[in-house]
C-alpha cells in the first residue's frame, strides 16, 4: 500500500516520501546497508547512534524543513533509500547532504537507485533557500559514484584514507550540484 505522495516509478517501484510511520521499516533496511557495504557508509551498524535510533529518525522525518529521505517501495516491502538534511546553522542553511543512499541488490540496475537520486534532489530544491546540495562516496561505491555523475553531480575533491574498516583504508569522493538561485 503506498503511502502519501508518489514521487517517482521504476520498474514497478514506488518512491515516495518516507514518514515517521515508515521507520520500523527503514531501520533494518540501514543496517542491510551497513552490514553489506561496510565501506560505503562512514558509520557501523555499533556507532549508528542516529541512523539506527528509531526515536532520532521518528524526529528527523517529522522535521520537513530540515531534514527528509525518501523511500522505494515494492508493494509494501521497503527496498532502497536516501535522505537528505539540510545544513543546520545559519551559515551553511543554503546547503543541504544526501546521505545513506542504498538500494537492496536484487533492486540494483534496474533504475530504482537513479530514482531515489531524483527524488533526493526535488526535496532538497523545495527547501527554500537550498542552492547547493552534496554528497560523497568512497571508493568502494564507484556504482554510486557514477550514478550521481549521471544525476548532475560534480566531483570537487577526494579525501585520502577517509574510513578505515578492519585495517582496510578507502578513499572518499566528493560531489556538489547547483540546485537554486539564492
Amino acid at each position: 500500500m503506498v503511502k502519501g505522495v508518489v514521487m517517482g516509478v521504476a520498474n514497478g517501484v514506488v518512491i515516495r516520501p518516507l514518514v515517521p510511520d515508515d521507520v520500523p521499516a527503514l531501520l533494518p533496511l540501514r543496517r542491510e546497508a551497513l552490514e553489506a557495504a561496510p565501506l560505503a557508509f562512514g558509520s557501523s551498524p555499533e556507532d549508528d547512534t542516529r541512523g539506527g535510533s528509531e526515536a532520532y529518525m521518528r524526529a528527523a522525518l517529522a522535521d520537513v524543513e530540515n531534514a527528509a529521505a525518501v523511500g522505494a517501495f515494492d508493494g509494501d516491502r521497503l527496498v532502497g533509500m536516501a535522505g537528505v538534511v539540510r545544513g543546520g546553522s545559519v551559515k551553511v542553511r543554503h546547503r543541504a547532504y544526501i546521505w545513506g543512499m542504498y538500494v537492496t541488490p536484487a533492486y540494483r540496475r534496474a533504475g530504482v537507485g537513479a530514482a531515489l537520486v531524483a527524488a533526493a534532489i526535488e526535496r532538497a530544491r523545495a527547501w527554500v533557500g537550498v542552492v547547493q546540495l552534496g554528497l560523497s562516496a568512497t571508493e568502494a561505491a564507484e556504482g554510486a559514484a557514477r550514478l550521481y555523475e549521471r544525476a548532475g553531480f560534480v566531483e570537487w575533491g577526494r579525501e585520502p584514507r577517509a574510513l578505515c574498516w578492519e585495517g582496510e583504508y578507502v578513499g572518499e569522493r566528493h560531489f556538489v550540484m547547483d540546485v537554486g538561485v539564492g
